[in-house]
């Protein structure tokens, strides 16, 4: 099966008839005939009844027909970006971090005239690898830490990708501001055992891909949420807190405290690239732009 052969079978069903659809994509009425058998004997069905009036989809026709069009359609799309002036798109999968927006908004100024799409797709830390590897997305955002390491450094290595670093992070505690211990300077363990932890759902994949820094205690009660405002909110609504690297440049900040942990581990923040694929001049100024910010950020705690 080609797209040449679905082109015929959509020809043949808008014209009703094999003649007719022959002078349409200009080629013989015998050579058509061929292709159309040639398709059904391949498929296992037959696509079109024939009769001296013209031909008509079986059951079979049209359901092939159907999926055939989304084919053909994404095809037409793509031919016409490349008939006009092509602009290009840009995507970043993350885990989900408020400092990347004020980078991509740089980036998407720096680079109107030749892209036209930026995203930046908070997720989980399994689909960032994944789309990195399938090309889906330019860059990932992730951290490293002890917990994580050993079986993220596999994953990315096993998946052709690269990890470099971006800096180093201690675990913050996100809470609201009128949580019980915002007014502690710092944290430890002991002080969150009695309150509920909101986390980020991730995959269940049957490995541990964990993007909050803290584990589960035993018997705790957990509040899961997909996107970030909705983990905002439940801070703002309960006496819940979150764990993360802490690393906030936009209005959340005035919405939330965030509390050093006592004695917590290094987190690793860093980018994921695929290794089959060269770095762009917008990826590079997109990490530039994130440094940046990181910068601006650690000069502000110091």
């Amino acid at each position: 099966m080609n797209i040449q052969q679905c082109r015929y079978v959509e020809t043949i069903a808008a014209t009703g008839s094999f003649s007719e659809a022959a002078k349409t994509l200009f080629v013989t009425q015998p050579n058509l005939s061929a292709s159309i058998r040639d398709l059904e004997a391949e498929l296992g069905v037959k696509l079109f009844t024939r009769s001296n009036t013209g031909a008509k989809l079986t059951d079979d026709g049209h359901d092939f027909l159907k999926y055939a069009k989304r084919i053909l359609g994404e095809l037409d799309l793509l031919e016409e970006r490349y008939r006009k002036r092509f602009k290009k798109s840009f995507t970043i999968a993350s885990h989900h971090y408020d400092f990347l927006s004020l980078p991509l908004a740089t980036i998407s100024e720096q680079f109107q005239e030749d892209y036209q799409e930026f995203q930046l797709i908070e997720t989980t830390t399994k689909r960032i690898l994944e789309s990195v590897a399938s090309f889906e997305s330019d860059l990932g955002i992730i951290y490293l830490d002890d917990s994580n390491r050993h079986i993220l450094e596999r994953s990315i290595r096993d998946l052709g990708l690269a990890f470099t670093p971006l800096g180093e992070f201690q675990t913050r505690i996100f809470l609201g501001r009128e949580h019980p211990l915002a007014h502690k300077p710092n944290l430890s363990n002991e002080d969150l055992r009695d309150y509920p932890q909101v986390r980020f759902r991730q995959d269940k994949s049957g490995i541990t891909f964990d993007e909050d820094p803290l584990d589960v205690l035993e018997n705790q009660r957990v509040l899961y949420a997909n996107d970030r405002g909705t983990i905002m909110n439940l801070l703002c609504a309960t006496n819940a807190y979150a764990s993360g690297l802490g690393i906030v440049n936009s209005f959340i900040k005035d919405q939330i405290v965030l509390t050093p942990l006592t004695d917590s581990p290094l987190h690793t923040l860093g980018f994921v690239t695929n290794q089959k694929q060269k770095q762009s001049a917008i990826s590079d100024a997109f990490i530039t732009a994130v440094k940046e910010s990181l910068a601006s950020h650690n000069d502000s705690h110091k």
